[in-house]
């Protein structure tokens, strides 16, 4: 394993890449748009022209060196294999034929690294199992729990479905991280209520923002509250990096909270995931956590 590298695969505009970067990491940065990975070579000349930053071309599938369909957003971040995530808020752009590779393929290539985050709209699943073809896995991995389409829905089932796969890959410590506050969500707390600042700013920017073409991101930017993102800022203060919307924020030992067994964390799942479709104005693909793992 090389404890100095990072494989970001998703990158979009490299929210993450620049953090990495930042901390001294070699990283590995993996976007199948070409226009992002061209903006990157523009953003992130000095590490990409001394290697410390490599990119790929590429879509993460279940099979290396096949011609795929990727579907083009005008929210570039909702870019994705599944067209009707791409389509989300009626936002379809375009397609492109873009050739795939494996995570265990990277891997086998670049070798294991110290962190590995996926961020790959709808397809995170699929990344998790080609793992199991990995000689030796990262130290430390996150992975969106659900990412759905438009009025699509899941099962608790289906939704518990990434939890399932690291679970199967050996990892037996977990974290869920709600990615609008970067917090560590536990069994004995309720984030999401009726009265919650964060719904409240959520329902709003999945919903008619969104409908309204969506100004910046994921339409989370621009009026956030200040009260509530105080955790957030907190961060960005203590890590000295300013974490867009949409980035996946710290990993590791640099999560506040303690570390969950499976059971604990399958249960830490279902209620907030319930917490949050109970409410009036949640939105089918509103629930945005990362799962953080490692073993």
């Amino acid at each position: 394993m090389n404890n100095k590298l990072i494989i970001d695969i998703g990158m979009h505009k490299g929210e993450d890449t620049g953090y990495y970067l930042q901390n001294g990491y070699t990283v590995i940065a993996v976007d199948a748009d070409p226009n992002l990975i061209a903006e990157a070579k523009t953003k992130f000349k000095k590490a990409y022209n001394s290697k410390q930053l490599m990119l790929l071309n590429y879509a993460i599938s279940d099979k290396d060196g096949t011609k795929v369909t990727f579907n083009l957003s005008q929210n570039t971040i909702w870019n994705s294999l599944k067209e009707n995530i791409a389509d989300r808020a009626h936002l379809s752009k375009n397609s492109i034929v873009v050739e795939t590779r494996t995570l265990s393929s990277i891997i086998a290539e670049y070798g294991a690294p110290f962190y590995c985050k996926i961020d790959i709209e709808g397809y995170d699943e699929v990344c998790l199992q080609t793992l199991k073809q990995a000689n030796e896995l990262p130290q430390f991995i996150s992975v969106e729990t659900e990412c759905v389409g438009e009025g699509e829905t899941i099962t608790d089932e289906e939704a518990l479905g990434t939890l399932y796969r690291l679970k199967e890959l050996g990892y037996t410590k977990f974290k869920l991280v709600d990615q609008t506050s970067f917090r560590v969500l536990t069994l004995n707390e309720d984030f999401h209520t009726s009265s919650d600042k964060a719904l409240k700013f959520l329902s709003q920017s999945f919903g008619a923002r969104l409908k309204r073409k969506i100004q910046s991101t994921l339409g989370l930017a621009g009026d956030m509250d200040e009260t509530y993102f105080k955790e957030r800022k907190a961060i960005e203060k203590q890590f000295n990096y300013n974490f867009m919307v949409g980035s996946s924020g710290p990993f590791g030992s640099d999560l506040k909270g303690e570390w969950q067994n499976f059971d604990e964390a399958k249960q830490t799942l279902l209620k907030h995931r319930h917490d949050y479709f109970n409410l009036d104005n949640a939105v089918n693909y509103g629930f945005w956590c990362d799962w953080h793992a490692t073993k």
